[in-house]
C-alpha cells in the first residue's frame, strides 16, 4: 500500500485543470472508441484494450479524469476495527479519494457543450461484492450525486481464496449520461469524488494467506459532444 502526503489508502492518477484533448473534430461526424486506451493505461491497469463498445458523437471529445487504486498488503492496515477472531464477523468499509478539475478550462465554454456523459471502468479483485458511486461538490458545499444509485459490483471468481475471475460492471464499461442541469452544475465545481464501498467481506484462513493480492480499480473519464460552429456563439 502506498501512502505520502498526498495519498492515503488511494492511489489517485489525475489531470489537474488539464487543457490536454485526446481527441477533437470541428464537423465531421466519427465513432471514437470510449476512454483513450493509452492514458488510461497510464493510470490504471485495467485492460482497457479489451473495451469494444462505441460511442458516437459530433463533434467529439474524450478525456481521462482519473482514477482510483485499492490495495492492502495485511488485514491490518485496513480503515476499519477487526472483529476478534478475525474471521467472527463480516466487515465493511468505504474508499473515497478526489479528483480536482474545471470543466470550462479542461472541456470548453458551457455554451459549446453539447451534451455529456461520463464513464466508470470498475475492475473488483476483491473476494466479496462492492459499490462505487460518482458525486461532486457544489459552490454551496452540497453532495450532488451523478450516480442515480450505487453501481453494484458482484464478488469475483474465487477457489481457494484465489481470484480466478475479476468483477465488472454489466454493462462494461459503465455509462452515465448527464442532463443539462447536472452539466450547468457542473461548472461550479472543481471537485468530483470516488466512493468505493466493500460490502460484507469475511476474512477467513484462506483470504488472509492471499491478502496483498486483492484490489480495486476504477477509473472516471468524460466524452462530450462539442460544437463551435457559428450557429452556436
Amino acid at each position: 500500500m502506498i501512502n505520502n502526503n498526498n495519498f492515503i489508502h488511494i492511489v489517485v492518477c489525475y489531470y489537474k485543470k488539464s487543457k490536454m484533448v485526446l481527441s477533437v473534430t470541428m464537423s465531421k461526424r466519427l465513432i471514437i472508441y470510449l476512454l483513450a486506451g493509452l492514458v488510461l493505461a497510464a493510470c490504471t491497469d485495467i485492460e482497457t484494450d479489451k473495451i469494444s463498445e462505441e460511442l458516437e458523437f459530433t463533434p467529439s471529445l474524450s478525456l481521462p479524469l482519473g482514477s482510483m487504486f485499492v490495495q492492502y498488503d495485511e488485514p491490518i492496515d485496513l480503515p476499519i476495527d477487526l472483529p476478534d477472531p478475525i474471521n467472527s464477523d463480516s466487515v465493511s468499509w468505504e474508499e473515497t479519494d478526489t479528483v480536482y478539475f474545471n470543466i470550462e478550462s479542461t472541456l470548453a465554454e458551457r455554451k459549446y457543450i453539447i451534451s455529456m456523459l461520463l464513464q466508470f471502468d470498475i475492475a473488483n479483485a476483491y473476494p466479496t461484492e462492492m459499490e462505487v458511486e460518482l458525486y461532486f461538490i457544489d459552490n454551496m458545499g452540497r453532495d450532488v450525486y451523478l450516480t442515480p444509485s450505487p453501481i453494484v459490483l458482484e464478488k469475483p471468481g474465487m477457489v481457494d481464496g484465489k481470484v480466478t475471475k475479476i468483477a465488472t460492471t454489466d454493462p462494461y464499461p459503465y455509462q452515465i449520461p448527464l442532463s443539462a442541469e447536472q452539466i450547468d452544475a457542473l461548472f461550479f465545481a472543481e471537485e468530483l469524488v470516488i466512493k468505493g464501498s466493500v460490502k460484507n467481506f469475511v476474512i477467513d484462513n484462506d483470504i488472509q494467506r492471499n491478502f496483498s493480492t486483492y484490489k480495486i480499480n476504477t477509473a472516471v473519464g468524460v466524452q462530450a459532444e462539442i460544437d463551435f460552429s457559428v450557429n452556436n456563439k
